[in-house]
């Protein structure tokens, strides 16, 4: 089963509980999709999870923060250019917030990553389920692109492009509804959920907002 990680077509199938001011960057879009913040004014997420008009963020339960209205969307031009998922990223515009514990933005990374990341989100905890009401957190490990490049389904099988790594978990992963949630290595941010084949099958694939490419286009609409 191919999932694109929003759901019902990506936390995590295993991974553990965590409160809020551990992931104080993590985003609700629109309850269907996780996302990022990285201003006071602008989030992640995947290009893939299409137009919702709003955001959640400040809490651990999945619905129980007010929604705070995007007044733009701005997807990346180049999105699906040479793999469906290909520049699968887009900032989120809203009004002002005001930091707290609950609410704080993750730097970007330039590059530095380590063997593992951890992702968090409210996704699927098994494949056909439903949302987990409290974030999750999974540590996944770094899968070379050359081995993830050999998975011998639609959208890997030598297909993946430059803007994308893989990670994998022993009984934990990202599912559906994490699509656009935060990939982070070092307390940087590194990537965003973008697709898989099932939950827990293969190597997930992620966007890498490392990417000088990438990089430049969010320092170009957001500053930062």
């Amino acid at each position: 089963m191919f999932v694109s990680r929003k759901p019902p077509s990506s936390t995590s199938v295993g991974g553990y509980d965590v409160d809020i001011t551990e992931a104080p960057y993590q985003v609700n879009y629109g309850d269907i999709c996780g996302g990022v913040l990285i201003h006071n004014q602008y989030a992640l997420t995947t290009a893939h999870c299409g137009k919702e008009y709003f955001i959640r963020l400040g809490s651990k339960y999945r619905q129980k923060s007010p929604k705070i209205i995007i007044r733009q969307h701005i997807v990346h031009p180049y999105f699906s250019r040479k793999h469906e998922f290909d520049f699968d990223i887009q900032l989120l515009n809203f009004r002002t917030l005001r930091f707290t514990k609950s609410v704080h933005p993750i730097e970007i990374s330039k590059g530095e990553c380590g063997n593992y990341i951890y992702v968090t989100g409210w996704g699927f905890p098994k494949e056909k389920s439903d949302f987990n009401e409290v974030l999750k957190r999974a540590r996944l490990h770094i899968v070379s692109r050359i081995q993830c490049q050999m998975v011998q389904q639609p959208w890997y099988n030598h297909s993946l492009t430059t803007r994308m790594f893989c990670a994998e978990g022993k009984e934990e992963d990202a599912c559906q509804g994490d699509s656009g949630g935060p990939a982070v290595s070092f307390g940087r941010l590194v990537g965003l959920s973008s697709f898989g084949y099932g939950c827990g099958r293969v190597p997930g694939v992620y966007l890498n907002v490392s990417d000088k490419y990438i990089r430049k286009w969010i320092k170009k609409h957001a500053g930062v």
